[in-house]
């Protein structure tokens, strides 16, 4: 197959991806909008800090469903179409046991998990209301987004980026409407989040319970190594979108420590526009997975290298243009967040031009993750995401803002990125750094 082809089939796969995670994101990102604008700070910083339980929920339904995905498309690859749906109706009993332990355990739980979540006792009563509403959704929250895993797999991209644009617009819609007219505050923003992946379900359904392609529902006996392999291969998406995660966390504890109630609110917005951009690098390695998958189960190792070529090309480009972009306008997204508050709004640029830097190297370091991740070699995928997010990261924050103040809490995630970007490049020559045996139990 010619470059130009390759080029082609590559963004047909990456694009809807993208869009997939971006949509996401929206879920997040508008509620935290609308929160603002409508509703004001307080419910704002409710909504906040309930955040995390949004990202917890994605990266465990990435567990199951990506660890699915690979075993699928390796499965495909090779031409066992029967083993690769085997695959897809065991991942779906797992998502649906895990989902609704997670719901009933954390609903049973509220309040010591609010606490734990930083809730100050003003907050209380309005975090418990959001995440209570929020948590009862959970396992269609999670099953929404891998549903659109499955169906990338299962060769239909563009159901699934269509299926999540317009959940992600529902959930705009009743964001607006059950907070604006109805007058139903953070739980009526939490209900609309709950609603939106249902919207999204709805449209992705009907294509596995009408046998539209080769996943489709059906009974199976459970075979416990086959679902011990799926968690396996998960391991290494679980770490990069958690990665998130941990990278706020690390950044949140040196805020606290050196800067205040600026420093939260400057790194809150900064933190809004890297979920937007990062999720532009993870939507493409999610969405080229499946054809790297392929290609290896099908014995074109040259394929699967060009795609990753492709691939990195392509992230340097973005990561360089959005930078550039957000160095000359930065005030322009900060505004929108920040609003009158000139002080805010400085602080979160200056953020912007210290924390973004190494936006491209954000990009490799995460397709390499991803492409060791869909060859099996889920040890060295998850070397690369902690890394970046926790083994490089937390010693720099807990030297630089000492050496350079300020400024050294923001140049600490990019400088991270870029110690890790060597090490990422070595486990992506160095095969020992893999499984013995790409599917076993699968096999």
């Amino acid at each position: 197959m010619q470059p130009e082809s390759t080029f082609k089939e590559l963004l047909s796969y990456i694009i809807p991806g993208v869009a997939g995670l971006i949509f996401n994101s929206l879920y997040i990102v508008v509620d935290g909008l609308l929160v603002a604008r409508m509703l004001g700070r307080e419910a704002l910083a409710a909504v906040t800090v309930g955040v995390p339980v949004l990202e917890i929920l994605l990266s465990l339904s990435m567990l199951v469903s990506v660890g699915a995905g690979v075993l699928i498309s390796y499965k495909n690859g090779m031409g066992e179409n029967k083993g690769a749906r085997y695959i897809f109706n065991l991942s779906v009993k797992l998502l649906a046991l895990l989902s609704i332990i997670i719901s009933v355990t954390s609903l049973a739980f509220i309040r010591p998990i609010v606490k734990m979540l930083g809730a100050t006792p003003d907050l209380m009563n309005l975090v418990i209301t959001y995440i209570r509403c929020f948590l009862i959704f959970s396992p269609t929250f999670m099953f929404s987004y891998a549903m659109c895993t499955w169906l990338r797999n299962d060769s239909k991209p563009k159901l699934a980026m269509t299926a999540l644009l317009i959940g992600a617009l529902s959930n705009i819609f009743l964001d607006w409407f059950f907070m604006g007219p109805l007058q139903m505050g953070v739980g009526g923003a939490a209900l609309a989040t709950g609603l939106g992946p249902i919207i999204s379900m709805l449209i992705m359904l009907p294509h596995f319970v009408l046998k539209r392609g080769n996943l489709y529902l059906e009974r199976i006996k459970i075979d416990f190594k086959i679902a011990y392999d799926i968690l396996l291969k998960g391991i290494p998406s679980f770490a990069m979108e958690f990665a998130l995660g941990i990278t706020t966390l690390c950044v949140n504890i040196a805020i606290g420590i050196h800067m205040g109630a600026l420093g939260f609110a400057a790194f809150g917005i900064v933190g809004y526009i890297a979920l937007i951009v990062l999720s532009l690098f993870l939507g493409m390695a999610e969405g080229a997975q499946p054809l790297i998958s392929f290609y290896y189960g099908a014995g074109n190792i040259e394929k699967t290298k060009e795609i990753l070529k492709l691939s990195v090309q392509i992230a340097v480009a973005i990561g360089i243009s959005a930078y550039i972009l957000l160095f000359n306008y930065a005030m322009l997204p900060v505004s929108i967040f920040a609003d009158s508050d000139i002080e805010l709004a400085k602080t979160a640029v200056a953020a912007s031009i210290y924390y973004f830097p190494a936006l491209f190297v954000s990009g490799i370091n995460i397709l390499l993750a991803s492409y060791v991740q869909s060859v099996g070699r889920w040890r060295g995928s998850m070397l690369i995401s902690l890394s970046r997010s926790l083994f490089l990261l937390l010693p720099l924050l807990m030297i630089l803002p000492y050496r350079f103040g300020n400024i050294g809490i923001w140049i600490s995630v990019p400088l991270a990125e870029v110690l890790t970007l060597p090490i990422a490049y070595w486990i992506l020559l160095n095969k020992k750094i893999e499984s013995k045996k790409f599917v076993t139990a699968a096999d």
